[in-house]
């Protein structure tokens, strides 16, 4: 069986695959063929943070497309210098220097690049459930079934438990030994994972990390392109552990979607060997300009007061409904960190057109459910949202 779109659909089995049919877009919503409107509970694909008509970032767009749409890699320019400093700021990080990039995969690809060009070694640690890009560099430290069909790198990755699997990380610890610290160039991470079940470390788990990172030598990389800007609650998750990586990986809500754009920040140390040797990284989209002026309308309506008044009450709102699913007998664990969620439940989870068909879309797989919702939400429309997925998880159709 085949099907007559002249396009791929992504992560999917093609004969089966077939879209819902938008029309447009408004602030946290679809509205499909006939006008349904359905609630985008996943921002998307973890991106449209700021919804999907976000007047601030249509408009910074629109003026630098007029000013300077744009430049060459190699440029310097104001806007380019401006929103730079603004997001080291916000990174809250001393010293350092940014890579741009288009994507959250070639943001890890270049973090991979620079840890094992300036460390001299080739292996890399990561979880064995993770998710860091569609790259086959991004795809060899990725741990999930998206790494399987393909023919990446890695002999180069070794796989580290999950942290609940080894809070205090002896297993990781004998695993670095049994590699040789001394051919690791870096352990890559996600602060909070996103689709692979919204794992959220403890705090012993990542003073542990860091302490084994630097006792050995072994270059911390961050990946917070889905969790980055504010979707955990902190502007960037790492923050809230007091992590000091040497590399962080952004993405995503860097522009909420409307731009494809992406950053490395790398830490002092890095800047320092670079000062001496040659950095062997580039795009022909390098800092593209209209990715700058959405990153700095991000930052500014980040920084808004009403914005995170409203961001605090949406976050409140989604806790105690996850502290409702926890008394469900069908809901077996829920974990909640700002304003992301996943709700595993004793049954397979009822399918993704179940939600959909009631105006829902979010992430449905075996016996999990993720939601993401935007932060421009109203309260008003969340809670309807919420009541709506409680209802389903809870009637007769669904889990017992």
């Amino acid at each position: 069986m085949k099907n007559s779109y002249p396009y791929y659909f992504t992560w999917s089995n093609q004969p089966e695959s077939g879209p819902f049919s938008v029309v447009r877009a408004e602030r946290d919503e679809f509205i499909l063929e006939g006008g349904k409107r359905v609630y985008d509970f996943l921002s998307t694909s973890f991106q449209t943070n700021y919804g999907h008509s976000q007047p601030a970032i249509c408009e910074a767009i629109k003026q630098q497309l007029d000013e300077m749409p744009i430049a060459s890699p190699k440029a310097s320019f104001a806007l380019k210098e401006r929103v730079s400093v603004q997001l080291q700021r916000a990174l809250q990080l001393d010293g350092g220097k940014l890579f741009y990039t288009v994507s959250g995969s070639e943001a890890v690809e270049n973090a991979l690049k620079m840890a094992r060009q300036m460390t001299g070694r080739r292996t890399i640690l990561a979880r064995q459930k993770s998710y860091h890009g569609a790259s086959l560099g991004a795809l060899s430290v990725t741990g999930d079934w998206r790494n399987e069909p393909h023919f990446t790198v890695d002999e180069y990755t070794v796989r580290i438990p999950e942290p609940a699997d080894d809070p205090d990380l002896r297993r990781t610890t004998e695993i670095v030994n049994a590699t040789g610290a001394e051919s690791i160039a870096a352990v890559i991470v996600e602060t909070v994972s996103g689709a692979n079940g919204v794992a959220i470390p403890g705090q012993a788990w990542f003073d542990a990390l860091q302490s084994l990172c630097r006792q050995h030598g072994m270059l911390l990389i961050i990946d917070e392109v889905l969790c980055g800007f504010g979707r955990t609650g902190t502007d960037f998750a790492f923050q809230s552990y007091g992590v000091r990586p040497d590399l962080v990986c952004l993405s995503k809500g860097i522009t909420g979607g409307y731009i494809p754009f992406g950053a490395v920040w790398t830490g002092p140390s890095i800047v320092e060997y670079y000062d001496a040797n040659l950095l062997s990284c580039g795009l022909t989209n390098y800092a593209h300009p209209l990715g700058l002026a959405a990153l700095e309308a991000v930052l500014k309506l980040s920084s808004e007061p009403a914005f995170n008044d409203n961001k605090r009450h949406l976050e409140q709102l989604l806790r105690a409904a996850c502290n409702r699913l926890e008394a469900i007998p069908s809901v077996r664990e829920v974990r909640c960190c700002g304003l992301l969620a996943a709700i595993d439940l004793t049954l397979p989870a009822p399918a993704w057109d179940t939600f959909f068909q009631r105006g829902l879309h979010l992430y449905s797989k075996k016996n999990s459910l993720i939601v993401a919702p935007p932060y421009i939400s109203t309260p008003e429309r969340l809670q309807a949202a919420l009541d709506v997925l409680i209802e389903i998880i809870t009637s007769p159709d669904g889990p017992k």
